[in-house]
């Protein structure tokens, strides 16, 4: 009965280490999604940069000469602005600090060994 009991603690500790291996994994990710969209963002954000610098430049020249390329860069900036927007969006879907709240409550030890009582002690008894 000693050593039923040792393994199945032992089984439970298994089962609680790798359900909060898997809740601190999928923040990384999470922080690996939120670190690639950042840097799509900042990229667009210099290109933006980028189209003012050739708008500014031609500006200074004959305004009239150049309207179609001077719309085409207001053009370019807007749709790159849309883009930032949209990364942001899909950044706030689960941010940083919610993804360490969702970490946090899903890898609790105690929760995890109540979650696994439940679970564990349910089949237990379908069983028998």
């Amino acid at each position: 009965m000693n050593e039923t009991q040792t393994t199945n603690e032992s089984k439970k500790q298994k089962w609680i280490k790798a359900e909060r291996d898997k809740a601190v994994q999928i923040h990384w990710d999470n922080i690996d999604r939120i670190n690639k969209l950042k840097d799509e963002q900042s990229t667009k954000i210099y290109r933006i940069y980028s189209y003012q610098i050739g708008h500014n430049k031609l500006t200074d020249q004959t305004k009239e000469k150049y309207e179609l390329s001077i719309e085409s860069i207001r053009e370019q900036q807007l749709k790159h602005c849309l883009e930032v927007a949209d990364l942001q969006k899909q950044i706030d879907k689960n941010p940083f600090e919610k993804s360490v709240q969702v970490m946090r409550k899903n890898s609790n030890e105690e929760m995890l060994s109540k979650k696994y009582d439940r679970l564990f002690n349910k089949k237990t008894k379908e069983v028998k």
